[in-house]
């Protein structure tokens, strides 16, 4: 049976500590208290575990106080990752590219605290408990470092405990390269593998396949950025030119093959891919929210019934359902839009000969869809806490024209006039020929009202959403299910990117038909294909390099399998295609009408409403050094590049 982790707050020594480890309190606890034996480790590594850089559901990115726990739930969905780099659409999230002054160094002090006096405890332990625990500290090293590293760069490595009334010269560390800061991950977490135990009946707390996972998941980072930083154009930079901000292209594939290696070690685990359910799409789904999968390698646990401590819990499904049969509180703040969902298989919504599909019902949509989509998304007329979702925006007197006629949404196209299209509210009917018809769905979309609780397209989140809370719990600090950090098909998917960026193309496609074959898609293998394009498939962006199409396949499976995991800014950040991707990006929103004179719907592909749009300047690639950090230390210069 696996034992939980619960987090709970105890102080010690000026440390944090964050979970229950089966100990009572025994007041103020010195070191060798917590280094003389394992549970008074485990309760050390608490409070550093509590504090690494996981983006979950309390993740949002810009403030650095706050940034890895909000205190707010409004910033919960306000300022999530899907927001930040477009993935969710809502009203009024702004893109804030310009970092928020991450630095860890504290944490990283209690780790090398450990690292350096923890052999003065050795004749406590067995060979083999000491070894683990010696392991786990170095794997909570490279997780902070990694925070660092895919923010800034090449930052200083420091393993050893600083002493405060050391000469200033000595304190002021200077940055490490950029290379040498990814090695350092390596060989942290290469330590970590070799050392830490393959027991995985505790969870929240890491093993050797924890290791590996971080180490496939930073050695990818880590390859990308060497081969592909070179066509930033930051040549010119002093810190680019002191090795800072950008590798040798030279060590891509060192890198891409740690990456494959770390995968290796994972599929030796008791891992597999989740398949419990014969209904793909409640499969998918249900991956995210079984604490038992055997594709969760690690999970960070929330627990409601902590009373009083609202960081032990979070506010996801009251972000993403809709009020009020669905949720007590504000409703529904973020959606998908056309653009991703059009990476998955669904049907048609545009004839050949370019008139609007025609569907007898709403829910016709999500025939022949791709089941990882519906696991991803409710459509129209899926259900969620006993109640029916219902999608419409409004309504068509007729529209005998092209779908291209609607021109993405625009009041100004003549087949758009208010005499023919009727857009309404909440409740709101019309009545065409003696007819009376309800203008919207239940949920939307509602011209009267802002982003809350307003389906800005045709669909609401599902990944991660907990159908069994009752609707009158789905409220802020209510929800407790946990935040999957690695599953199995995260990995699949880094050792098939690494793979095919070493030529081993073939190879690569075994894990993308693994992936593809549990999503229930009907083409589970693609046909490989090496001729070039420089263009991406989410607003058709224009890379500054060529890539083989099969390879952006791969990159695109990426995000379908992991939307909304919030991996996709971080994927752009290290293919460097953030500032094409991202230049001027206007989601597209799926829109449903009933044309009245035929009794039939229709979907067309619309402009979001309030035109928004998201923007990536090449300052995302770096972040800059904190300049009050700076300020204390000038040996952190040269400031990253454009900064």
């Amino acid at each position: 049976m696996k034992k939980q982790l619960i987090y709970i707050t105890l102080f010690c020594i000026g440390v944090l500590s964050c979970q229950d480890l089966n100990l009572e309190p025994k007041g103020i606890l010195g070191e060798p208290e917590l280094f003389g034996n394992e549970y008074g480790v485990k309760k050390y590594f608490a409070a550093i575990y509590n504090s690494l850089p996981i983006e979950d559901f309390l993740y949002y990115g810009t403030d650095s106080d706050h940034a890895y726990r909000p205190d707010n739930y409004w910033e919960q969905g306000k300022k999530s990752l899907g927001n930040m780099s477009g993935e969710f659409f809502n009203t009024w999230v702004l893109v804030d590219n310009d970092g928020f002054a991450y630095w860890p160094y504290d944490r990283i002090r209690d780790v090398n605290t450990f690292i350096e006096n923890f052999p003065n405890y050795r004749d406590n332990y067995t060979e083999d408990v000491y070894n683990k625990l010696l392991g786990e500290a170095h794997f909570l090293r490279a997780f902070y470092y990694f925070g660092l590293a895919k923010r800034y760069g090449g930052v200083p490595l420091v393993k050893d405990v600083q002493d405060p009334l050391a000469p200033k010269e000595t304190l002021e560390v200077p940055r490490n390269t950029e290379y040498d800061t990814w090695k350092l991950i390596y060989e942290d977490l290469t330590f970590a593998i070799e050392n830490m135990s393959a027991n995985t009946d505790e969870t929240g707390r890491a093993n050797k396949y924890v290791a590996a996972a971080l180490l496939s998941r930073t050695m990818l980072y880590a390859g990308s950025i060497a081969k592909y930083s070179q066509y930033l154009g930051f040549q010119g930079e002093a810190a680019t030119s002191a090795g800072m901000a950008g590798m040798d292209p030279s060590k891509a594939d060192e890198f891409f093959q740690y990456c494959v290696d770390a995968g290796k070690v994972v599929e030796a685990g008791p891992f597999s891919l989740y398949n419990k359910d014969a209904d793909k799409a409640k499969n998918f789904a249900d991956l995210f929210l079984d604490p038992g999968s055997p594709e969760s390698i690690f999970i960070k646990d929330y627990n409601i019934t902590t009373p009083g401590n609202t960081r032990l819990r979070h506010s996801y499904d009251a972000l993403m359902s809709p009020q009020p049969d669905m949720s007590s509180f504000v409703g529904a703040e973020s959606y998908p839009p056309l653009d991703f969902m059009e990476l998955y298989e669904m049907p048609a919504i545009v004839n050949p000969d370019g008139t609007p599909v025609r569907f007898d019902n709403r829910g016709d949509i999500k025939n022949d869809m791709e089941p990882r989509m519906r696991g991803t998304m409710f459509f129209d007329g899926d259900e969620l806490r006993g109640k029916t979702f219902s999608i419409q925006r409004g309504i068509y007197k007729n529209f005998d024209g092209l779908a291209s006629d609607a021109d993405q949404g625009s009041s100004a196209a003549p087949i758009n006039n208010a005499d023919n299209r009727i857009l309404g509210g909440r409740g709101w009917t019309t009545n065409i020929n003696g007819v009376t018809y309800n203008i919207t769905g239940a949920h939307g979309h509602f011209e009267d009202q802002g982003g809350e609780n307003n389906c800005w397209g045709s669909a609401f989140i599902r990944k991660y959403v907990d159908p069994s809370r009752p609707t009158s719990d789905v409220r802020e600090y209510r929800s407790d299910q946990h935040w999957v950090v690695f599953r199995l098909g995260e990995i699949y998917l880094n050792t098939a990117e690494a793979l095919y960026e070493l030529g081993h193309r073939e190879e690569a496609f075994n894990y993308i038909e693994m992936i593809r074959t549990r999503a229930g898609s009907k083409v589970p293998r693609p046909v490989i294909d090496m001729s070039s394009t420089n263009i991406g498939t989410i607003n058709k962006a224009n890379y500054p390099y060529s890539i083989e199409k099969s390879l952006q396949f791969i990159r695109d499976e990426r995000e379908r399998e992991l939307y909304g995991e919030n991996h996709w800014w971080w994927d752009l950040r290290r293919w460097r295609t953030a500032d094409q991707v991202l230049n001027q990006f206007r989601h597209r929103v799926l829109s449903c009408y009933y044309v009245a004179d035929e009794g039939k719907y229709i979907y067309l592909d619309e402009i979001n409403r309030w035109n928004r749009s998201w923007t990536a300047s090449k300052q995302c690639y770096y972040e800059p050094i904190p300049w009050g950090e700076i300020g204390k230390n000038n040996n952190l210069l040269p400031q990253n590049p454009l900064y």
